[in-house]
């Protein structure tokens, strides 16, 4: 065939350069296995997406010596609240200083930055390696039926790539969870999002990014992202129609009302079509993993923004993902047992994900209501914890933590091969 290159070997074949799939691969490459990370774009750049690292997964990125590099290293804001702006009033919400000893608070860090860093890290260690824009197209399948190795395209032609374990890291839209068979549930989610970007200028405000501004048109957040905003309206879901029929007067007006500060900035905005429309969405996959191939971060279940914790989410599954398999893969045990180790990987970190997409769901739909009835502020029961200090503490100490199951904790075990 033309452009077919030799089967290679690899002990993992991780699919997606997203927070899961570098961490993964970082981690393993550091474990001394042999990975190769498919990257279907041809850089990490990621719009729009998710960029806060929660203080639990600073405390577990401490544990293998990287956090205060990361933080060292890359542009970034620190969030030691969250907070919800009305034109006559500011709810704290969460409050993170009990959160973590040394890293009381969300710290936003731009993907386009933390990917990169993180695939340098991994390239350290001489059993990694990075194809990117490389397409994965199929699944190969051993007699038995087992996964064996990945199919994948690039600008050189047709490969093939045979490997002990398959990790689909590859969002929202997987299509390695497609070839793999598994079955996804939408759980029916309320809201959708406007993001698009302006110039960020000196003397702008130094805003957290973990900062919501209500409107009734819907709430808006703002990201820092070094040199640009980053700014999301959230709507009702399947509103977008109706907002656009009404031109950029609604969505302007919003913006100078929570945002007068952007100025002239906004009177670039002639249409709401110029945002990128980004439909929310929660959805849950059957089962995670199928015999060779497992799914981790956004390909196994889909969070909502709401609480910016999909980064987070993605980043355990991966460590707990390397604590898993990382031994058996550098122990050469058999395939039962690695099934064993993938369906352990499940079964620890299916409960919180579960929990934070029930929970998404309930914020989801009062959000909506909020909407409909074109209020600005929090709903009741923020407002109370907001006025509380104590309950704002433990608000960010539990939310913050979310991410984990209730009796775990990220574990920097990922074992080294001597």
């Amino acid at each position: 065939m033309a452009g077919q290159r030799e089967s290679a070997e690899a002990d993992c074949v991780v699919a997606g350069g997203g927070p899961a799939g570098v961490v993964l691969a970082y981690l393993l490459a550091r474990a001394g296995l042999r990975v190769v990370l498919l990257e279907a774009k041809r850089d990490f750049n990621r719009r729009f997406r998710g960029d806060t690292l929660a203080p639990a997964v600073l405390d577990y990125l401490d544990e293998l010596g990287l956090a205060d590099r990361l933080l060292d290293e890359i542009p970034h804001t620190k969030a030691r609240s969250f907070d919800w702006h009305t034109p006559k009033k500011t709810y704290t919400i969460a409050r993170y200083d009990r959160t973590s000893a040394k890293y009381p608070y969300y710290a936003l860090i731009p993907q386009a930055l933390f990917l990169p860093h993180m695939v340098e890290l991994a390239g350290a260690h001489p059993g990694f390696e990075v194809r990117m824009r490389a397409r994965v197209s199929q699944l190969l399948r051993d007699d038995t039926g087992r996964v064996c190795g990945v199919q994948y395209v690039d600008a050189d032609g047709r490969h093939e790539l045979r490997t002990r374990l398959v990790v689909a890291a590859d969002g929202r839209n997987s299509k390695v969870r497609v070839l793999a068979g598994a079955r996804t549930t939408e759980l029916n989610a309320s809201l959708d999002l406007l993001w698009r970007e302006f110039p960020r200028r000196d003397g702008d405000p130094e805003l957290s990014g973990l900062q919501l501004f209500g409107h009734r048109l819907g709430t808006i957040a703002v990201l820092n992202q070094v040199d640009r905003w980053q700014v999301g309206v959230t709507i009702e879901a399947g509103s977008f129609p109706r907002i656009r029929s009404r031109g950029p007067g609604p969505v302007v007006a919003a913006l100078q009302q929570c945002l007068p500060w952007l100025g002239d900035r906004l009177d670039a905005v002639d249409d709401p079509g110029e945002f990128s429309l980004l439909p929310v969405r929660i959805t849950k996959v059957d089962q995670w993993y199928r015999p060779g191939v497992l799914l981790i971060g956004d390909a196994a279940h889909v969070v909502s923004p709401v609480g910016g914790n999909g980064i987070n989410f993605a980043i355990c599954d991966a460590a707990e993902t390397a604590n898993q398999v990382a031994r058996v893969l550098l122990d050469g045990g058999p395939d039962a047992e690695l099934d064993a180790a993938c369906a352990e990987v499940e079964a620890r970190r299916r409960p919180p994900v579960q929990a934070e997409q029930e929970r998404q769901v309930r914020i989801e739909r009062g959000s909506a209501e909020r909407i409909r009835r074109g209020l600005d502020r929090p709903a009741p029961l923020l407002r109370l914890v907001a006025a509380v200090r104590p309950l704002a503490t433990y608000f960010g100490s539990l939310s913050a933590k979310s991410v984990m199951a209730p009796s775990d904790v990220l574990r920097g075990e990922t074992p080294v091969r001597d």
